[in-house]
């Protein structure tokens, strides 16, 4: 078998993560090395075959890419609840309904901020994309 010529790369990850990448080598028998190459050999394959339009939509291909805040879900299950939408209509001057409307109206400015900011993430990534990728 040919060697390979190897190259030396510094990481920067937290301690705790070493200690567990150590941990998990010593456990599956696979260097960290190993590991990173591994993955990074399974993106470089799937890079070709893919658009970086996929790769920002696609939950199957990019799991990572798309991680709902779980706070930002727990409003808007708040904000949808019919039952406290119609209990805060019919009493107005309720401090529930008070607190909803607020809620709602942070829920709207948050919402606004995210989604901008998603759209800068992506349009980044499919600009980095197209410099680095596409031939």
């Amino acid at each position: 078998m040919a060697r390979k010529k190897k190259v030396r790369l510094n990481l920067y990850i937290t301690e705790e993560l070493v200690d567990f990448a150590k941990d998990w080598s010593y456990v599956t028998d696979v260097p960290i090395s190993s590991m990173l190459e591994k993955y990074l050999e399974e993106k470089k394959e799937l890079v070709p075959q893919i658009s970086p339009f996929q790769w920002l939509s696609d939950p199957v291909i990019n799991p990572d890419f798309l991680k709902e805040d779980e706070f930002i879900n727990d409003m808007e299950t708040y904000i949808n609840n019919s039952e406290e939408e119609e209990f805060c209509r019919e009493n107005p001057d309720h401090p529930r309904a008070k607190i909803r409307e607020k809620l709602k109206s942070e829920y709207i400015i948050l919402i606004n901020k995210e989604r901008d900011l998603q759209k800068k993430r992506e349009k980044e990534v499919i600009q980095r994309w197209m410099e680095v990728f596409t031939m």
